[in-house]
């Protein structure tokens, strides 16, 4: 991604630096623009986690971790500050940038559909909502097979998304409707984000029903072992078979 582009890095760099101004805004192909989650999420640490989140991540294992979408870093610090030997990848040159600034050892560039394999890893994150980043189902299903490819026995995978059927503002609705129109999954979307002059280039998302987990993880080299349920937003564990 181009520095011109990365918006999403720019609100980052911003928040890091202490600056304040624009807001982080994310747009759906369809016109709709709304606010995006605020940089300084990227940036909790533990005690501000959920509940849910906590929980989640106290299952990682012991071994080396991939962070796959780090954003500002926050799942990777916490994992290095326990001895853990962690590589973080974002496709956010900007995000690269401030993973540096604030410590992580590993920090890559790099497409997150395109995971890291010179090492065989324990425990893989696709944290924040990335459980969908490869942007649609069979896209998100050959992800979780280069993933159990490039995991050792007894490995696993730690992800969280967000239910597309529980959301009930008109937007949310009416683009599910769309979606189960034309054939698509109910929670596919294609967005961009907007932050000050800096505009990312479309990209795709899955978010994903509760009860469509089952039938995405099967037959990926993954087993769903825990799910937890919060809100709109839900919790996997699954471990590599």
């Amino acid at each position: 991604m181009r520095e011109a582009d990365d918006a999403f890095g720019a609100a980052l760099r911003a928040h890091l630096d202490g600056r304040t101004g624009d807001e982080l805004l994310l747009e759906v192909d369809d016109g709709f623009v709304t606010s995006a989650m605020p940089a300084a999420a990227f940036f909790l640490d533990e005690a501000s986690w959920s509940a849910e989140e906590r929980s989640i991540l106290g299952q990682a294992v012991p071994g080396p971790l991939l962070d796959l979408g780090a954003g500002a870093g926050r799942h990777a610090l916490h994992f290095q500050a326990l001895g853990h030997d962690v590589t973080a990848v974002d496709e956010s040159p900007g995000a690269v940038e401030v993973c540096r600034a604030r410590g992580v050892a590993d920090v890559r560039l790099g497409d997150v559909c395109d995971p890291p394999t010179d090492q065989r890893w324990m425990t893989v994150l696709l944290m924040c909502g990335n459980l969908g980043l490869a942007g649609g189902w069979d896209e998100t299903r050959a992800l979780l097979r280069r993933l159990a490819a490039a995991s050792g026995p007894g490995a696993v995978l730690l992800a969280d998304t967000v239910d597309p059927t529980l959301m009930d503002d008109d937007h949310s609705v009416a683009h599910a409707r769309r979606n189960t129109a034309r054939g698509l999954p109910v929670g596919q979307a294609r967005l961009r984000l907007r932050y000050g002059p800096a505009t990312t280039p479309w990209f795709d998302l899955l978010n994903v029903p509760i009860a469509d987990v089952g039938p995405l993880v099967d037959g990926t080299g993954w087993q769903l072992e825990t799910h937890l349920v919060g809100s709109v937003d839900h919790y996997l564990v699954l471990r590599r078979t």
